[in-house]
């Protein structure tokens, strides 16, 4: 057994698996929510979704530096363990990375979304200024009428 770890150290680490399963369980709930929000354009609420889930993402860094000691010593903790633990172990493990990429493909849709939105305005944007540049090049020029419009150049 290590030094670094107590004596119910897989106890621990299952714990610590459970706390990160469930953080990111709440993370892709959130990828969803972002997703619909992202569709519908709301700014104002997708900004809240974005700080519960840096919120959610701090979490995660608590966890992952108690996780820490256990991974610098996985392949002697990974032998200690008997068969029911290791089940336990590698379940959470399989379920945390299925959310994760579940996570990641949310956010490459929303990427996608939003860089659709974005060129789509880009282009707006410049039809406008287009526009904006016709309609002065056409303007009418007012001319003072008090002062000639012809010239005599026979003179």
């Amino acid at each position: 057994m290590t030094e670094t770890l107590h004596d119910d150290w897989a106890v621990t680490l299952v714990d610590l698996l459970d706390q990160q399963r469930a953080i990111y369980h709440q993370l892709e709930q959130l990828a969803t929510q972002q997703g619909q929000l992202v569709d519908a354009g709301e700014a104002e609420s997708l900004l809240t979704i974005l700080a519960e889930r840096q919120a959610l993402i701090d979490q995660l860094s608590q966890i992952n530096g108690k996780l820490a000691p256990f991974r610098q010593q996985w392949p002697t903790l990974w032998e200690e363990l008997d068969a029911d633990q290791r089940a336990q172990v590698t379940q959470r493990i399989d379920q945390v990375q299925q959310l994760l990429d579940q996570i990641v493909a949310h956010d490459q849709r929303d990427r996608a979304t939003l860089q659709h939105h974005r060129d789509r305005l880009a282009g707006e944007l410049d039809q406008v200024k287009q526009g904006a540049a016709m309609n002065r090049a056409y303007q009418h020029v007012d001319v003072d009428q008090s002062s000639p419009r012809f010239t005599d150049n026979e003179g």
